[in-house]
């Protein structure tokens, strides 16, 4: 791993302790961030060389840790099941937590908060820790390690309401999203890993690429955006060096690969600290 990663990183990415090579099979209890986050993760994880990908998200849009817990204790299905296992994704329509944790002997399951509520840690129990406990309780595979998507701060331009939590500024909401993590997320033993697509994200923006990888303001770019986010999501849970990658979104330039690539792997050295890209505005894509 990079030696430059800070002692508490270090850390939760050891104890993952896992040998993806042959297999990869990942759940993310989410939203739209979490789709965000893993549209192209199969094909990342396939063009690695990984075998048996599947990658799956439990989706309500805009769903709140409060609500997944809710939907969990009384079994709600009320989720749109998205899963990827051949290259392609196919949706179910009326699952329920408990169905997407014994639909596979997942090896990575993954929890998140709300996009507008991610930097306010008082939001996050006690939904988190019940939640945590059903699916401890439920999953198939019991060695099925627990991570946590740190999601990223809004365009600085956004309209979205909770964005006024944050004075409607990007740098105040990111802290306020990193400093969450921190105080909060690290001290559960049962969170394993964090994955840092946030900051992977506000790398990003320091490029010559500019505030320019959401599509309405929050929601990630349908291919760069997203692509960085996957990246992540891979190099994160698996440790991997995603330095040889081919895959890509195909209008996805190659220049913008290397913006992707250097913001992803500063994201993982540094996870909670923004890294100033090399490609400044002085460049042109």
């Amino acid at each position: 791993m990079n030696g430059g990663i800070n002692n508490g990183f270090r850390k939760i990415i050891k104890n993952i302790g896992m040998d993806f090579a042959k297999s990869l099979k990942i759940l993310a209890i989410g939203n739209s961030f979490s789709e965000d986050g893993t549209t192209y993760l199969w094909n990342i994880a396939n063009n690695y060389g990984i075998k048996n990908v599947v990658i799956s998200n439990l989706y309500i849009g805009g769903c709140s840790l409060e609500t997944h817990w809710n939907n969990a204790t009384n079994i709600l299905k009320n989720y749109n099941y998205f899963k990827n296992t051949i290259g392609t994704w196919t949706t179910t329509n009326n699952v329920s937590i408990l169905d997407g944790l014994l639909d596979e002997d997942w090896d990575i399951i993954t929890i998140q908060q709300v996009s507008g509520k991610s930097g306010l840690a008082d939001s996050f129990n006690p939904f988190l820790s019940n939640l945590i406990d059903y699916v401890q309780k439920n999953k198939i595979n019991q060695d099925a390690k627990l991570g946590w998507h740190l999601t990223w701060a809004y365009e600085g331009t956004s309209s979205h309401g909770a964005f006024a939590q944050y004075d409607r500024n990007q740098i105040t909401m990111y802290h306020a999203i990193v400093n969450a993590v921190q105080s909060h997320i690290l001290n559960i033993k049962d969170i394993e890993f964090v994955i840092p697509a946030g900051t992977a994200i506000q790398n990003a923006r320091t490029s010559l690429l500019g505030d320019t990888l959401t599509r309405d303001g929050f929601h990630l770019d349908l291919n760069l955006g997203r692509y960085i986010a996957a990246l992540t999501w891979f190099k994160a849970i698996t440790g991997f060096s995603i330095d040889h990658i081919e895959y890509k979104p195909s209008v996805v330039t190659n220049i913008e690969v290397e913006i992707a690539k250097e913001s992803v792997n500063n994201s993982i050295g540094c996870p909670y600290k923004i890294t100033q890209s090399e490609f400044i505005l002085s460049r042109n894509i």
